[in-house]
Parts: C-alpha cells; structure tokens; sequence
C-alpha cells in the first residue's frame, strides 16, 4: 500500500510520456545531427570522442548520448523512430529517482508528491520527450539536489555521487557546471570533517569518466579548454549586442518564472501575475526548510543561474535555465508538506490544489494541439519524393525549402535511409519544393500535415542532362553540415 502512489506516478509518467509517441516524435535538426553522428559511428565505424557542436564556438557535446542510442538504432535497422523509448527509461529513471530523494531527505509525503508532479507535468514531460542531449537534465538535477544537501551535511558519501555528477556535465549540459562553486561552500562549511583522502577516490573516479575529454582535449591542443576560457572571459565585458546588462537580467529573470509557471499551470500568465508563482516556491524554499545550510544551497543555486546568464552575451533560451527546474519542484513540496501537517486546513488546501494540478496537466496532454510537422510527415515527404523519382526515372534529385531558416533542416538523415541521391538545387537536377508551412505558396500540389510539396516542372528536364548531373558523389553524404564534425 505504501508503494501505491509510486507505482502511480510511474504509470502516469510513462503514459505523459509514451502517448501518441510516433504522432509527437519531434524530428528536426537536433534529432537528424543525432542520427548523422550515430551514423558516423555505427556504419562509418568512427569512434567518436565529441558530439554535435554547441551553441558556444569551439565547444562540443560529450558523446555519451550518442553512442545511448546505438541500440535503439540496430533496433530499428538505423531508422531513428526506437529511440524515443530511451527518453521513457529517462522518465521512469526521474520519477523512481525523485520519489527515492525527496523520501530520503524529508518523509513519504513528500517523496509522493515529488514523484506525482514529475510524473503528470505537462511542461516535464513534453521537454523529456526530445531525444536530445539535454534529456537527461532534470535526472542529472535530481542526484545533485541529493548529493549536494547530504554534502552540507557532511556526508562523504556524496563526493562520490558528485564526482560522477560532474564527469557527465560536458555528455548533457554545460550549464550545469554552473553549480560546481556550491561543492566547494559545502566542503569549507564542513572542513573539520574531511579529510584529504577523502577526495582521493572520487578525483580518480572523475578523471576516468572524463578520459574522453582529456584524451580529446590533449589530441587538439585543448581546443575546448581555449574556447571555454575565452567565452568565460566575456562575462561582465561590454558587448556589442543590442541588450543592455539590466535588459540581460530582465530576460533570465523572466525565462526562469516562464519555466516555473509551465511547469505547473502549463501556460505563462501576463504581466507581473508571472513572477507570483516562483516568489511564492522560492519562499517556501527559503523558509519552509528552516536549516540555514538549504537556504545557502538554493540561494546560491539561484544566484549562480540567474548572474551568469545575464553576464555572459549568449543568446538565451529557456532549456538553458532547465537546470532550475528541480528548485521549483522543491519549492512546492515543502510548501503542500508544509501545509498538510500544519492543520486540517492545510490538508484540504493541498486536497484542492493537487488535483488540479493533475487534471490541468492531464488535459494538456490529451488536449495537445500536434503542429504535424514531425517525423511522421517528413518522413512521407521524402518517402513521396523518393516515389515520385522513381516513377520518373530520375536518378538524383534536388530539393528546395520555401520555409524559414532553420525550417529547412531535419531531412539529410531520411534522405539518406530512403537511398535518395540529392543535389543542391544549383544543379540540372529534378527540383523538388518542400514547403513548412504551406501557407507561405498559393499553390501546392501535395500536402502531409502541414507540410507541402511541390513537384518539379517535369518538361524542363531531359534524361541526359538529369544523369550528368547525377554524376559524382551525393552531396547529402559529403556536404557539410552545421554542427556536425568529424
């Protein structure tokens, strides 16, 4: 009976996660980078020490993800569809994890909670659904809130849960790494009982984990090492962007009371009604714990987010503060445990709001309006360009995109399952127009989701020139591609 809930949230979890799965697979340049390096690895037999490059020059994501998904690949015959069931195993893993933690550091209650929100979050569950790098985030976020309050309370134990914590910082989120400065108070604070030894271990067992890395790093002339140093060297610096230091402020601010407002009501409220959420979780953060040790972990937690990023000129997005999303979890479990053991009150409060919760997040799932621009429909895109090329005795083909920047990748990797030879469109190759989304042309001649195609005009094209112009190799396997490397 204890475990009812637990097995609740799991089962809750897994279908916010699983359903519709192929409808919702998103598959656009993040996903097709992922298959080109699997790709890379599997059939090119490429062992590759670094990942797709970051949003930072000169600085790539850990392989560790990639070489995750070989299996679902080979599952597949290297069609990318299986691997949405590693982000299932990454959802399950969290919601077993945080029940684990939260029951741990405080009482079953609030381990139940923990687990429940996780598992319904419409906002979670949605951003575990991208096979991506950053996908294991909030499980890596999970063990750091464990690892980091039993430090400061002088747990040994915990130097090692925080070696391998930090030897995966570079496969998942650099931001991460943001939080190392938190390790080093709670080692001052607790000074008097460690000892030297005590790190010995752990420092081998992160220079082991990280030996990709520095083997990388020691091949290229510390090429990452240069560039982080460099980017770092940015902050507080006058920079040429069109944001000011407080307008900087402002966004991070902002981004991170979107993220916690999603999280829990699945929509971003106007005006200053966005900030009241967070004030409220961040209160309860701060107070409800009553030990001054977790106001100085989630106060610097915060702190250190919220200054880096209005100091460094990147251009920020909201899964860069994902890293906060534990904190606003925390902040409403002390805050519902809070009020369930401070009267019968608090208990119907808690009878009201949690319901709600569930019922608003649930909704959400099934209610969600699918932009059918995903994999289901590229896929068809090509199958039906493949189609149409054969029928016409084309060899190769060329393909356009009237569509946004951006828009136009997402398509290399199922060209290439397809067998599909394709050419810039610069060549006397058949041209085919992919359209994203078809309102943007007055005229399509076939439409899959919201995605349009136009066929090429055919009377423009000869046999002999189409095959001259196939000759060579395919440029959809030798071209280069933005983010992938070697």
């Amino acid at each position: 009976m204890k475990k009812t809930l637990l097995v609740m949230a799991i089962l809750l979890g897994f279908l916010s996660r699983a359903y519709q799965f192929q409808e919702r697979y998103l598959y656009d340049h993040d996903q097709d980078l992922a298959s080109w390096i699997v790709k890379d690895i599997v059939v090119d037999r490429h062992i590759r020490l670094i990942g797709q490059l970051t949003s930072s020059p000169g600085i790539f994501i850990g392989p560790l993800f990639y070489y995750s998904l070989i299996p679902f690949y080979l599952i597949g015959n290297m069609d990318p569809l299986p691997t949405v069931a590693i982000t299932w195993i990454f959802g399950v893993a969290g919601i077993i994890s945080i029940y684990y933690v939260f029951r741990k550091l405080y009482n079953p209650f609030s381990g139940n909670v923990a687990a429940l929100i996780y598992a319904v979050s419409f906002f979670l569950s949605g951003t575990d659904r991208r096979v991506v790098p950053t996908t294991p985030v909030m499980l890596w976020s999970i063990w750091f809130f464990y690892a980091i309050n039993n430090l400061f309370s002088g747990n040994k134990r915990s130097l090692w849960i925080l070696a391998i914590l930090f030897a995966l910082v570079w496969h998942i989120n650099l931001a991460l790494g943001l939080l190392f400065p938190i390790v080093l108070v709670g080692v001052f604070i607790n000074r008097h009982r460690f000892k030297i030894r005590d790190f010995a271990w752990p420092v081998i067992v992160f220079l082991i984990l990280s030996a990709p890395l520095i083997i990388f790093e020691a091949r290229h002339n510390f090429q990452q090492t240069r560039a982080l140093t460099a980017t770092l060297g940015l902050l507080g610096l006058p920079q040429k962007t069109d944001f000011s230091l407080a307008s900087k402020l402002d966004k991070t601010i902002r981004y991170s009371a979107r993220n916690a407002n999603n999280l829990f009501l699945g929509f971003e409220p106007p005006g200053a009604w966005l900030y009241l959420l967070p004030g409220v979780l961040a209160i309860s953060l701060l107070t409800l714990n009553r030990q001054r040790s977790t106001s100085i972990i989630y106060a610097s937690w915060i702190v250190l987010y919220i200054a880096f990023f209005s100091l460094h000129p990147i251009n920020l997005s909201e899964y860069y503060l994902s890293g906060l999303d534990i904190l606003s979890i925390a902040g409403l479990v002390y805050l519902a445990n809070w009020l369930w053991h401070v009267s019968r009150g608090g208990v119907l409060v808690v009878l009201l709001i949690l319901p709600i919760f569930f019922y608003r997040n649930l909704d959400l799932m099934l209610t969600y309006h699918n932009p059918r621009n995903g994999y289901i429909q590229r896929k068809a895109i090509v199958a039906e360009i493949k189609a149409d090329a054969a029928k016409h005795d084309y060899p190769c083909v060329s393909v356009s995109y009237i569509t946004d920047i951006g828009n136009d990748l997402g398509y290399r990797y199922l060209f290439y399952l397809s067998g599909l030879h394709v050419n810039p469109s610069s060549k006397l190759s058949p041209v085919y127009s992919i359209v994203f989304p078809q309102s943007r042309v007055d005229k399509l001649d076939l439409g899959i989701g919201s995605i349009g195609l136009i066929y090429p005009d055919y009377d423009r094209y000869n046999k002999q020139d189409v095959a001259k112009s196939c000759e060579g190799d395919d440029p959809n396997l030798t071209g280069s591609m933005f983010g992938f490397t070697k």
